[in-house]
């Protein structure tokens, strides 16, 4: 360590004593009474019900197999529908234009013009289908089937369609197809939804018509309540923050030192360079932080509740450098506990890694394949090492079966993770100064499974959101059948 950190703890602890610093009735009323409130029968869709009859199934570049066809019209008759609703016809297109319902009407027009007129679809008709390339769910409808069910332009078609991706997604057609038209004909949840949007315009009325006391009072009331809410929320954690900081900052000063030449006299291969680097910076960052607390005065978790919240951006951010430098502490001390032999540490780190090594052997469907023999071998040498953790080779032993699962894991990432487009998203792993790094986290770039994991869901999630759409309730060519569609 260089003699201007040194000299900067010996500033805080001499020039401060930081612990003991630290420690120590109008027209919207009138409107509202006047309004009827809206009643869940008047909602209810009161046409009889009945299983639809009629249902065809149009896969012309036969994407779908005989089973699966055979299985939608088995199980097409359990979807209860109004009587309006004559026709059922689900439709899967292979290759379409990024505009499905574009397809959608050539199709029609070529093979069912039954189905499609001038400027609508066929009174009696529903379709649900899919197109694969680009993906996109549509739903399409007859005029007397839209106005009933709601098919133009609503929550309730925006529900319909996203109730189709998640079996698409999953390579399940069917199931997305009878998804998609059981919520397309879902009544009751229908009518649920008509009345949730009536109370939420009566309100909307109200405020708007005049802005009356008894309107204005509720709206406050509730406005008010989520902030006094978030007022106490951030008032607590600066409390807990303020708290945290007057018991550690000035401890963790005077160890600071005592932390530098531990991680610095740590020699084994799992102290590699990322990971004196991170230990660097948060130290660097602690340091930074002597005016920034000193500046606090004498601030306690029991100052009154202004002069805290006036600075508890500062509080809290101080306390997570304070934190970090904690769990660097600890997790410094655990690698050199590592490297001097003390036998639980070691039988504690290989223990939670063939932990890791199972998660990502159980996680290969293929019991025969070299990936998972790969994994099984990694498990065997954890098993060894775990007999031998008093050895005088076992941290080099170690350091290699991170090696060898890492290689694993690389494998294991091309082979079920390639579904991330974004090339630039990579998994990463704890740093020093995270309560949940390990021993050997960053060594030859090795990313354990869980975080592995962690990273995909995350991609995949930000992924979907990217490329998923509003519903589109337009063709190009100017047709007006009712519906919409949406990619993902």
């Amino acid at each position: 360590m260089t003699a201007q950190p040194r000299t900067t703890v010996s500033k805080i602890m001499a020039g401060t004593a930081l612990s003991a610093l630290l420690v120590g009735g109008g027209v919207g009323g009138a409107l509202f009474a006047t309004t009827d409130a809206p009643e869940r029968a008047d909602y209810a869709i009161t046409a009889p019900m009945h299983a639809i009859q009629k249902t065809e199934i149009h896969d012309p570049e036969d994407v779908l197999s005989a089973e699966d066809e055979a299985r939608m019209l088995h199980e097409a008759p359990r979807i209860q529908a109004p009587d309006t609703v004559q026709q059922l016809h689900y439709i899967v297109f292979a290759k379409n234009k990024d505009n499905v319902k574009d397809t959608l009407e050539e199709y029609l027009r070529d093979n069912r013009p039954d189905l499609i007129g001038k400027d609508k679809f066929t009174d009696g008709v529903l379709i649900v289908g899919v197109g694969l390339d680009p993906r996109g769910a549509f739903i399409n409808a007859g005029e007397d089937v839209a106005a009933q069910l709601d098919l133009r332009e609503s929550s309730h078609l925006d529900d319909s369609l996203d109730a189709i991706k998640p079996g698409v997604k999953d390579n399940n057609i069917p199931a997305g197809l009878f998804a998609g038209a059981s919520m397309a004909t879902d009544t009751a949840g229908l009518a649920d939804t008509r009345y949730d949007n009536a109370v939420e315009n009566r309100w909307a009325a109200v405020l708007g018509g005049g802005g009356g006391a008894a309107a204005i009072a509720a709206a406050g009331a509730a406005v008010v309540g989520t902030t006094r809410r978030k007022r106490e929320q951030t008032l607590a954690a600066a409390r807990e923050d303020l708290d945290f900081i007057s018991k550690e900052y000035g401890e963790l000063a005077g160890r600071l030192d005592g932390i530098d030449i531990r991680a610095n006299s740590l020699t084994s291969p799992l102290a590699h360079a990322q990971m004196r680097s991170e230990w660097a910076e948060v130290r660097d960052r602690f340091l930074n932080l002597y005016e920034q607390v000193e500046s606090f005065g004498g601030l306690t978790a029991s100052s009154e509740p202004e002069q805290i919240l006036s600075r508890a951006t500062e509080i809290g951010a101080a306390a997570t450098v304070a934190r970090q430098v904690s769990y660097a502490e600890d997790n410094i001390d655990t690698l050199f506990k590592l490297e001097h032999g003390d036998k639980t540490t070691r039988e504690s780190e290989v223990i939670a890694l063939r932990k890791d090594i199972l998660a990502a052997q159980g996680s290969v469907a293929d019991t025969s394949s070299g990936l998972y023999q790969s994994f099984a071998a990694a498990h065997a040498d954890a098993e060894r090492l775990l007999e031998s953790s008093t050895a005088p080779d076992f941290l080099e032993r170690y350091a290699m079966l991170l090696d060898d699962y890492q290689s694993a894991l690389t494998a294991l990432k091309e082979q079920q993770f390639s579904d991330v487009k974004d090339a630039s998203s990579q998994p990463s792993v704890p740093t020093i100064y995270e309560q949940n790094y390990r021993p050997g986290y960053g060594y030859s770039n090795f990313v354990p499974f869980w975080a592995m994991q962690t990273w995909h869901s995350d991609a995949i999630a930000t992924q979907n959101t990217a490329n998923s759409s509003a519903t589109s309730t337009t063709f190009s060519s100017g047709f007006s059948g009712a519906g919409g569609s949406s990619s993902f």
